[in-house]
């Protein structure tokens, strides 16, 4: 199948939602990603990695896949293939033992002097829009989707207005080109922001130095881009209803057959603890005396 890499697309229904979140809870497991600053300035000390312990070993549950993606000028990413893995090759969290807790802690990356300057919307606009391309792609396989969660490790700021200045955060690249407001990637970031059901919370966490950084958790609701285009024959063809048809209807169906076959049930109950009257007719016993 053609991967086509994805925009922002139409406002979903609330029917539309409701069906999505259905897919994604029979469908089971989330994306995650742990998206970690390298830069000095952020320092992951111990009270960090034990945060990040704590997210991995009561959070994640099996069925889960798991991107870690350090960050700093550029976003790091291996085993990248355009439109397939946008955010690199996954770990899959097979189930919550030791072995499987210490495989992702292991692959979680210490700062490193050598990386500086942390583009943040940059990382932004990598994470957001390769998040919904997964999702997306699994709507293009018939697969379901899945809610997703970003963990950010970082002192930058998140979600600010397209363009940032020196004044907001002067570690941005002199050349980033978030840094022009009505740049493409800018807008494209900002729409993608706009576009994804986003929750945000945030903890406070200081470093040796008596610096500070954030460690921000951000969900996304399991969605994908709808579109909808004019066909000849005064149709109108779409995405988004016709793959929550293939994916609910045999559920439906077995669902609505489970209602039917209660309902009879509860029926044929009723009807057997329903008391009995007996009617004796004496005029009748006495014709035939």
């Amino acid at each position: 199948m053609t991967i086509t890499k994805i925009t922002p697309g139409q406002t979903l229904t609330s029917t539309q939602k409701v069906g999505l979140d259905l897919v994604a809870v029979l469908g089971g497991g989330r994306d995650v990603v742990l998206a970690i600053d390298l830069t000095e300035s952020v320092g992951l000390n111990d009270e960090g990695r034990i945060r990040l312990r704590q997210i991995i070993q009561d959070s994640l549950k099996p069925g889960d896949t798991v991107y870690i993606i350090p960050f700093a000028q550029d976003v790091v990413l291996n085993e990248v293939k355009a439109g397939v893995n946008p955010l690199g090759t996954p770990i899959s969290f097979i189930s919550n033992n030791q072995e499987n807790i210490d495989k992702i802690l292991a692959r979680i990356p210490s700062p490193d002097s050598k990386y500086y300057g942390t583009d943040i919307q940059q990382a932004e606009f990598t994470i957001y829009q390769g998040l919904a391309q997964i999702n997306q792609n699994r709507l293009q396989e018939n697969q379901s989707i899945k809610p997703q969660s970003v963990v950010w490790v970082t002192d930058a700021p998140l979600f600010t207005e397209p363009g940032i200045t020196s004044q907001i955060w002067i570690e941005t690249p002199a050349t980033s080109p978030f840094r022009i407001v009505d740049s493409p990637e800018s807008q494209q970031r900002q729409a993608w922001i706009k576009d994804l059901p986003i929750q945000k919370r945030s903890l406070s966490i200081k470093t040796q130095n008596n610096q500070e950084y954030k460690l921000t958790v951000v969900d996304i609701a399991p969605t994908v881009q709808e579109f909808c285009t004019p066909a000849p024959g005064n149709q109108e063809t779409c995405l988004v209803t016709p793959y929550l048809i293939r994916k609910l209807w045999l559920p439906g169906l077995t669902s609505i057959l489970i209602l039917i076959g209660l309902f009879l049930a509860g029926l044929k109950l009723y009807r057997l603890r329903k008391k009995w009257e007996l009617i004796v007719d004496f005029e009748a016993t006495a014709q035939f005396a």
